[in-house]
Parts: C-alpha cells; structure tokens; sequence
C-alpha cells in the first residue's frame, strides 16, 4: 500500500508541521505503508468541509491510484472523512487512526488490547454517521425512521455494548495494579518511572538494570504495556522500576483517556527518569511534549531526573540540557553507574545501614523488616537472628531497642 500524506501550515499552529510530518512518515513506515507524496498546502485556517481547499483535492486526485491512501496529519472529523473519500475514491484516513492501527499491531498483554479496543472504539463511535451515508439518506416517510437510521442507532448500542465490557474488563485489571501499588507504598518500596518520547530508549534503559528482559527495537511505540521489575541498585538499594507507553506529539484524546490506567503508575512514582533521544534534532520539542502529557495525569511535583540518550550517535555537543541531567549511551553502557548513583542519592538519601539482634520472641519485628527493606545479610545465633539492613532514618528509633552497632 502507497500513501499521500497531507498537512496543513495555518495560523496560530502549536506544532512544528516539518517535525510533525516527519513523524507522520515514521508512523506509516510502523504500519508497513509506503509514502508516495507529501502534499502541504498553507491556509488561513482548516476547512471545515476538506481540511484541506478544495483545489488542493482536485490536486491530490491526480496523483492517486485505486490502491492508494490518503493520510491526514490531524484528526479528522467525521463529516471532512465522508467528503474526502468521496471525492478520492480511496481509502482517507488520519493521524490518530495510523497510531491506533500501530497500537493495535503491537498490543500483547490483555490490559493493552482493552485500552487499544476501547481508544479505537471511541474514535469509531462519532464517525457512524459518514460510514453509514448511503443507508442513512434512506429515511422513511409519515413519522417512521429509515433503514438507514436504524442502522446506525443499531451500530451506536454495538458500540456503547462494546465499550461498557471493555471497561468492565479494563476495570477488574486496574483494580489489581491498584491492589499491587498499595502494597509497594505499605512495604515503603521505591517506584522508579521510565517516560519519554517514543523510541527514547526506556525499555533498553530497564533491560540494563533487570534480568528478565522486556522488549526494545528502534521504531515508534515499540513497546506499549507497563513493564514492572523488581531491580537492586548498587547491590542493596531495591526499587520497583516501571517503563512505560511513549508519548508523541498530537497524541490521539482516546489514547491518553484509554491509558490513563496505565499511567496511574507515573502519578504514585517516587522518581521520573525522562529518557530523551539526544540525537534528535527535535529533542526540545519531545521534552516539552512529554512535560505536557505529565502535567495532563496530574505529575507535578515528582523530583525528575533527565536522562541524554544516545550520545554515542555524537549529535549532543550544543545541547542546553535540563536540569538534574546526565548523558547516557545505553547501548555502549556509558554513564550507566553515574546514573545508579543519581537515583540512589535521590531515593535513599535518608537512609542508613543498621545491624540488629532480633530475640527470637520478637519474630513479628524480624518479619515486618525482611518484609519492608533490603537485608544484605542475617545469621541464627544463641540470643537472637543478627541482620544487616539498609533501613529509613526516620523509623530508625523504632528498633533502637535491637541495635547493637551503627554501620555508618
């Protein structure tokens, strides 16, 4: 399949359109389109009726072909989709439908299939109308509703049916992640987030710290499920990591709204890594398009640290980074150890390496600290279990009865 891609320079645009149809070329490469032609027409502002005018469609019909697709930059309505595909005669379709197509491909786990299902089916629902014409401009006489207005009444309740289980479903799922998220807070465990731009480099940075491997390739929304792991830092400072969707610019509503569960492991993280491709030449703009998805899911004020991908791409010289920052190359493992100690001192900076005597009466207290913290080492003795521990200053004199020697 050949595309036409098309986008629109008009006035008070808060995209940068030769990076956003850059992107839009990345987005149907991930969907095995070929790109034809990129067709940009400059307007004081979209029509309502084409998007584009309407001696820009006459333009674009000539380049077409019966196998042909037309693809938009920005979503479309429902009336400008019918318009357009009649007059091109091929298949017309958008920004937000390329990712949901992407998404769908790539969905693996049941929580991303329901999100994807319910994003697309919310995207469909408003669009009936124009799928429908030619049944819906058959309308009865004396009062009675045409065929064509049942139809879609009928295919609107198939819709909302859809929906309501998929949310039901989605629901069950969200509530275990919540369940799980309770826990880590009661145990006092670290989360760690991974966000960023799409292919940023967040899976390869958790593959770095974890054995059980999640999955990394060079291409947009490689990976699309919330990927948990147990990580030990430094080799006693334990954290859950947590990687998660890319964001993109002009990211479709239904997706954010779908993933909102999803990312409802952001908003409980004690730390944000924001990962960036230091070689793009959009880098800032990524930054901040991230920094707005965040600010939408209500994160705020959760420390940051900005990690610089790929400098071994060597395009990172003039950058004017963020700060807290480091460069990083997770594929040559460069500034790998100096990032450890960036979030241990973050996360652990109230913390301290105590030993302990537990008396054996007191087995409750030696089970509620294996429990909560790291224990880097423990022995049976006559008097007691000896353990070794990395424990939060502030609940320190909860067990000063049991230290015996202050590590540090």
């Amino acid at each position: 399949m050949k595309a036409i891609l098309v986008g629109v320079e008009y006035q008070y645009m808060d995209y940068d359109l030769d990076v956003s149809i850059k992107e839009l070329k990345d987005l149907a490469y991930a969907c095995d389109i070929e790109v034809k032609d990129v067709v940009v027409q400059k307007l004081s502002q979209i029509s309502s009726q084409y998007y584009i005018g309407k001696g820009k469609v006459n333009e674009i019909k000539e380049l077409l072909e019966s196998d042909d697709i037309v693809i938009f930059n920005e979503e479309l309505s429902p009336l400008q989709v019918k318009n357009l595909t009649d007059a091109f005669n091929v298949e017309v379709s958008d920004r937000s439908d390329l990712i949901l197509r992407i998404f769908e491909s790539r969905a693996q786990t049941k929580e991303a299939k329901l999100q994807v299902q319910i994003a697309r089916l919310q995207y469909m629902l408003p669009r009936l109308v124009g799928m429908k014409e030619e049944l819906y401009s058959q309308q009865g006489g004396s009062g009675f509703r045409g065929r064509g207005e049942k139809q879609i009444e009928l295919d609107r309740r198939v819709i909302h049916r859809q929906l309501v289980t998929a949310r039901r479903e989605l629901a069950t799922i969200v509530k275990q992640r919540q369940t799980q998220r309770r826990l880590r807070k009661r145990n006092g465990q670290k989360v760690v987030c991974l966000v960023g731009y799409t292919n940023s480099g967040k899976s390869s940075l958790l593959n770095v710290f974890t054995n059980k491997k999640v999955f990394q390739k060079d291409m947009l929304f490689a990976s699309l499920q919330t990927a948990s792991r147990q990580v030990l830092l430094k080799g006693h400072y334990p954290i859950v990591m947590s990687d998660t969707v890319g964001f993109i610019n002009q990211l479709p509503h239904h997706l954010v709204l779908a993933f909102r569960s999803t990312l409802e492991e952001v908003k409980e993280a004690d730390l944000l890594l924001h990962v960036i491709d230091a070689s793009s030449p959009y880098h800032e703009q990524q930054i901040e398009t991230t920094k707005q998805v965040l600010e939408s899911l209500g994160v705020k004020d959760t420390p940051v640290i900005y990690v610089y991908n790929k400098i071994d791409l060597n395009r990172y010289p003039f950058l004017q980074p963020e700060k807290p920052y480091i460069y990083t190359s997770i594929k040559d493992n460069v500034n790998i150890n100096e990032l450890e100690d960036m979030v241990v001192q973050v996360l652990f900076k109230d913390y301290e390496v105590i030993e302990m005597i537990i008396p054996y009466d007191d087995g409750g207290v030696y089970q509620r600290l294996k429990q909560k913290y790291e224990v880097f080492k423990e022995e049976y003795l006559d008097n007691g279990i000896y353990i070794s521990l990395f424990i939060d200053k502030r609940e320190k004199s909860l067990y000063e009865m049991y230290i015996f020697r202050n590590v540090n």
